[in-house]
C-alpha cells in the first residue's frame, strides 16, 4: 500500500482526498490543528509548514507528498517543502496552485481577474506569489505535478474533467472541490501521469 503524505491536511479538497483514499493508501495528515479535521483517515501529524525538523522527520519513507497548502506565503512554503523532501529522500510531490498563474486565463477575463488577484509578474500578489510557488517546485529536483484547478465550487458531484497544458488558454468550466480531490486521488494512485508537468482541471 503506497505511503502518502497530505500537507495541509484540514483544507476541504484534502478531506475530500483523505476520504477517497482511507482503504487504498497508508496515509499521513499533516497539518496545524487536529481540529479541522472532520474524521480521521489516517497517523495525524501536528506541524507546521516552516517546522524543516518536523516535516524531513514526518516526510521520511513516504512515497508520495500531496501538498494541499494554503493560499499565503506559497514561495516560501514551496521552499520549505521541495527542500525538506529532498532531504528525507522523497521524489514524488503533488503540488496544488491556481489556475491564472500563467496568464493562461482568456483575454476578455484578464482584466477582470488581475483587478482581483494581481499580476503574475508581481510576487507580493496572490497569483504573483503562487507563481513564484509553482516555479520553485517546478525547478527542484523532485518529480512533480502542479495542479491549477479552475474556480471552485462547492457542488456534490464528481464531474468530467478537461485538462490544459501550461501553454494553453484555460477552457472548459468552474470544477468542484470534491472532482478535483477525485482527480488528485487518482493522480496519486496512477503517479505515473503529468510527470513534471503543470495542468490546469476544469470541468469539461
Amino acid at each position: 500500500m503506497k505511503k502518502v503524505l497530505i500537507l495541509g491536511a484540514g483544507g476541504n479538497i484534502a478531506q475530500f482526498v483523505e476520504q477517497e483514499l482511507a482503504d487504498k493508501a497508508d496515509l499521513t495528515l499533516y497539518l496545524r490543528s487536529p481540529r479541522k479535521l472532520a474524521k480521521q483517515y489516517g497517523t495525524v501529524v501536528t506541524g507546521d509548514a516552516f517546522d524543516h525538523e518536523q516535516l524531513v522527520k514526518t516526510m521520511k519513507g513516504q512515497d508520495i507528498i500531496f501538498s494541499n497548502l494554503g493560499w499565503q506565503h506559497m514561495a516560501d512554503m514551496a521552499t520549505e517543502v521541495t527542500t525538506a523532501a529532498q532531504e528525507a529522500g522523497v521524489k514524488r510531490l503533488i503540488w496544488i496552485a491556481t489556475a491564472g498563474i500563467y496568464d493562461e486565463i482568456p483575454a476578455a477575463d484578464q482584466e477582470e481577474i488581475r483587478a482581483m488577484f494581481g499580476s503574475a509578474d508581481d510576487p507580493t500578489t496572490y497569483f504573483g506569489d503562487e507563481r513564484v510557488g509553482a516555479d520553485i517546485v517546478d525547478a527542484s529536483e523532485l518529480i512533480t505535478t502542479i495542479i491549477r484547478p479552475n474556480t471552485l465550487t462547492d457542488a456534490e458531484e464528481v464531474e468530467p474533467v478537461l485538462v490544459t497544458k501550461r501553454d494553453e488558454e484555460i477552457r472548459g468550466n468552474a470544477i468542484s472541490r470534491k472532482t478535483v480531490a477525485h482527480f488528485v486521488s487518482d493522480l496519486i494512485l496512477n503517479d505515473g501521469q503529468y510527470l513534471n508537468d503543470s495542468i490546469a482541471i476544469s470541468k469539461k
